[in-house]
């Protein structure tokens, strides 16, 4: 238990981490070197105070990454107020994992949530459905705009909806189904990571990332049956007497993810700033907004200010990883090694685009084995390499880092979805890692081949 003075520092670090992403937005908008410089002294704050609160494992990569960095700015010579805007460089990517939960939170205010599951209940009353297939789905679906929290949602609803399931295989089909958004979704970090580090709106990618999500689905459905846990329990769930039809409609939730999506795309078309700002905008704005015109906006106020308190443990890893790979990068960005790696990996490669997209996608793949988090990869190859270098389009290493980012967290022990999928069916992230390795590999060679295919009929 932690003590109360402990307990206030905590919500105080919670409340801080939403004021740097307000921060971030609003010098988006209007360029202040002032507020840059403040958000990003409130990034080393974090930084500090989640050191003492997560892993042995991240705690060495962090403290890795802070000490390559300072050497690196202290060689370059770099100004100290440079190295301290290094701590705010991410938290463009760190506004997705506050701010979104804020939707995910209106949804559950509101009541959609809840009607959600009541209507899978109903169908499920009416014939029986196909538990896996439904499951993907949801996950699929709602998954675009809730991120992480449609795999616990989804997992949830099946257990209190479906009739009979096996409990991992089910929960396996849902982790597969989080990848397809992760390829395309405006609303994810990796996506929106890669927007900004090639400068691309997400129309330049969003098309050929939902064809290499369509491209996943089939893959997921053709080894679907190849999914066997040797001690998989299966659920049984008898239907309940008292069980009522809902009364209640999904129009009101399917009208707020509609406009609250097509706002997403026509803000990008209109404004002059990335899809990711445009993102965590819409999330800190819309939920307020609809909440008025739907008068619960003082409940909805009243769970914001508990999901806030609670905001630094949940992110701590995050806050933690991202804060430090940020630092990192701009660093990196300092030296010279953009062109030295380029050379190796070009030589390495033999100078084939195949071979180094494939050696680009493996190397995430093998690093995320040993705990090293896609972000650090991803900034350290796209800070770093010029597609230009290479003659290939931005928007070719863009799809190239959203592969790699997509297929290593499909089987890394240590990524967010894996670690959540274990716990929900209490197994370990390796013998979970060891179901999936065999799709996750699959996947990497096939959306690899297909982008590639693109190149050379001149798509991108």
């Amino acid at each position: 238990m932690l003590s109360e003075k402990s307990h206030r520092w905590i919500v105080l670090l919670g409340a801080i981490s939403y004021l740097m992403t307000i921060l971030f937005l609003i010098e988006n908008f209007f360029h202040n070197e002032t507020l840059q410089f403040t958000y990003s002294v409130f990034g080393a704050i974090l930084l500090v105070s989640a050191l003492l609160f997560i892993s042995n494992v991240n705690r060495v990569i962090v403290v890795t990454l802070l000490l390559i960095g300072s050497v690196c700015f202290y060689i370059e010579g770099a100004a100290v107020t440079t190295a301290i805007t290094g701590f705010g460089a991410n938290t463009n990517i760190l506004s997705l994992f506050l701010l979104i939960p804020l939707i995910g939170t209106f949804m559950s205010t509101a009541g959609y949530l809840l009607v959600l599951k009541e209507k899978v209940q109903e169908k499920e009353r009416k014939g029986r459905q196909h538990p896996y297939r439904l499951s993907y789905f949801l996950t699929a679906t709602i998954g675009i705009i809730l991120n992480y929290g449609s795999i616990a949602i989804v997992k949830q609803i099946a257990e209190e909806s479906f009739s009979s399931f096996k409990d991992k295989k089910l929960t396996l089909n849902i982790m597969r189904a989080f990848g397809f958004c992760m390829l395309w979704s405006p609303y994810f970090v990796n996506v929106g990571l890669i927007l900004v580090l090639f400068d691309l709106s997400w129309f330049d990618i969003g098309f050929y990332g939902f064809i290499l999500a369509v491209i996943s689905v089939i893959i997921s459905w053709l080894m679907f049956r190849k999914i066997s846990f040797a001690d998989d329990t299966t659920v049984e769930k008898t239907d309940s007497a008292t069980s009522q039809q809902s009364r209640q409609s999904l129009v009101p939730f399917i009208v707020f993810c509609v406009v609250l999506i097509s706002l997403s795309f026509i803000l990008d078309y209109l404004l002059d700033v990335n899809m990711l700002t445009v993102v965590s905008l819409l999330a800190l704005i819309f939920p307020f907004v609809w909440g008025i015109l739907t008068k619960i906006v003082k409940s909805y106020i009243h769970d914001v200010v508990t999901l806030v308190e609670n905001s630094f443990l949940r992110l701590k890893n995050e806050l933690a990883i991202f804060i430090s790979a940020g630092y990192f990068g701009v660093a990196l960005a300092q030296t010279e090694f953009g062109a030295t790696i380029s050379a190796v990996l070009f030589d390495v490669s033999f100078g084939s685009i195949y071979l180094l997209s494939f050696l680009i996608v493996f190397l995430a793949i093998v690093l995320a084995q040993i705990g090293i988090h896609p972000i650090i990869i991803v900034i350290g190859i796209g800070s770093s390499l010029s597609p230009e270098n290479f003659d290939v389009s931005p928007v070719y290493m863009a799809l190239v880092l959203l592969i790699a980012w997509a297929s290593s967290t499909q089987m890394s022990p240590f990524s967010g979805q894996v670690l959540l999928a274990s716990n929900l069916i209490k197994q370990s992230p390796t013998e979970l890692v060891k179901q999936n390795y065999q799709f996750a590999l699959i996947l990497a060679v096939v959306l690899t081949t297909v982008i590639y295919g693109f190149l050379l009929v001149g798509w991108i």
